[in-house]
């Protein structure tokens, strides 16, 4: 087994589930949009679709198969960006004039909502699939850029073998794994995860505008620094994306971002975990918080608290649970 099928997601989130190619063709097609499907038997035998989604803020994380060999015409996606990644099987995907083959492992493939799509899926395959809007996307891009930029159109084929690939898909698995894990908590964090998609997708792989986020951004000096840091601090307990950070700032975020670089040596988003991390930190030690490390995770903005947890063990020698023990 590959083992891109450890995070095999969202059984308990079926929104499809039949063996008819007109019904998978409909239901489908509402989820994504309207599309064609042609079973490649003409009698649709081994024809399974299943659809399980879990809908985020700006993305949706998705499992789709169809069980036997399809092909899939859904024209222009228009509204969406769609990163196809195997679990299982192989697919000849062709969006725009490139084409890839994507398999476990190897190769996945991300669709451009500007560009005609067609694919072939074969027997068995798999897919989790990635849905960000497109105009999250647009605005992401434009916010990294400083400046209007145009339509962002990627290249189809995403290598999974190289670092960005691999760091790709370790992102993605995360991504699962809270929104399988999410009590109605989560939605700041997993709002988070989603934009730090969006940020890896487009500072790491080839797409029409990288040519706009590549040019040197002027860094941002220590009083815009000094602004973002208490900024950040004082909206801690809220849910903001970097560049309401930047804006605050009254610099760009690749300038700010540039700037925390050189200003402190560390990241923004690194700067923005420390500072959460320090507010978990207080809660933690406060008499009057009578909530358990979980609780007091979640309202300092903790989403995955086993990685937050070893953060704070090598920040401060100890963990939550120890800190919060020598208060009660």
């Amino acid at each position: 087994m590959d083992a891109a099928q450890s995070i095999l997601p969202l059984e308990r989130q079926t929104l499809v589930d039949t063996y008819s190619p007109e019904e998978a063709r409909q239901e489908i097609g509402r989820i994504f949009c309207p599309h064609f499907l042609s079973p490649h038997d003409r009698h649709a035998a081994g024809f399974h679709a299943v659809h399980r989604s879990s809908r985020q803020r700006g993305y949706s994380l998705n499992l789709v198969s169809y069980g036997c060999e399809v092909e899939i015409d859904p024209g222009e996606l228009s509204s969406f960006f769609l990163l196809q990644i195997p679990l299982s099987g192989s697919a000849t995907v062709r969006c725009g004039n490139d084409t890839a083959i994507a398999s476990p492992g190897h190769f996945a493939s991300l669709l451009s909502p500007t560009l005609p799509t067609r694919m072939i899926w074969s027997d068995g395959c798999q897919k989790l699939i990635v849905l960000v809007e497109r105009e999250a996307m647009q605005r992401q891009c434009q916010q990294i850029a400083g400046h209007p930029v145009g339509k962002v159109e990627f290249a189809t084929g995403i290598d999974m073998t190289s670092a960005a690939g691999r760091l790709l898909l370790g992102h993605v698995r995360l991504m699962i794994e809270a929104a399988e894990s999410d009590t109605g908590v989560l939605g700041d964090y997993l709002s988070r995860l989603g934009e730090s998609l969006g940020a890896l997708l487009l500072t790491s792989f080839s797409h029409s505008q990288r040519g706009a986020l590549d040019t040197i951004a002027p860094p941002a000096g220590s009083a815009a620094v000094a602004r973002a840091e208490e900024w950040i601090k004082d909206n801690i307990d809220r849910s903001f994306a970097v560049a309401d950070i930047a804006a605050a700032s009254g610099v760009s975020l690749r300038s700010l971002q540039e700037g925390v670089r050189r200003e402190r040596g560390t990241t923004l988003t690194h700067m923005i975990e420390t500072i959460r991390l320090e507010r978990f930190r207080a809660a933690l030690l406060d008499p009057a918080n009578h909530g358990s490390v979980t609780e007091i995770a979640c309202m300092a903005g903790i989403g995955h608290l086993g990685r937050a947890a070893a953060a704070y063990r090598l920040r401060y020698g100890e963990t939550p649970s120890q800190t919060l023990r020598r208060t009660r």
